[in-house]
C-alpha cells in the first residue's frame, strides 16, 4: 500500500496572499506507479484539475507538480510513505 501524505495545494498568485490547503492522506494500492501517475491519483481524488507539469526531484518519495483548475495555477507537493 502507498501512503501519499503531507498533500498540499498553494495557488500560485503574482500579487497578493496565495491560496493554500492541506488535504487528507490518500491510500492507493502499490502497483509499481510511476511518480507521475501518483500525481495523477491525488489529481483525481481530490478534483483538483488539470496536472500541467511534474517537476523530477531526486527524492522518489517526494511529489511536486502544478495543476490548473478553473483558470488557476497551484503547486502541488506530498510525500510518498510505503506500508
Amino acid at each position: 500500500m502507498i501512503i501519499i501524505e503531507q498533500i498540499k495545494t498553494k495557488e500560485l498568485v503574482q500579487m497578493g496572499p496565495a491560496k493554500d490547503r492541506d488535504w487528507e492522506d490518500l491510500a492507493v494500492p502499490d502497483m509499481d506507479q510511476s511518480p507521475k501517475d501518483l500525481v495523477k491519483e491525488v489529481i483525481e481524488a481530490y478534483d483538483l484539475g488539470e496536472l500541467i507539469s511534474q517537476a523530477h526531484t531526486a527524492n522518489p518519495k517526494i511529489l511536486k507538480a502544478t495543476v490548473e483548475k478553473h483558470h488557476a495555477s497551484y503547486h502541488l507537493s506530498a510525500k510518498i510513505r510505503l506500508e
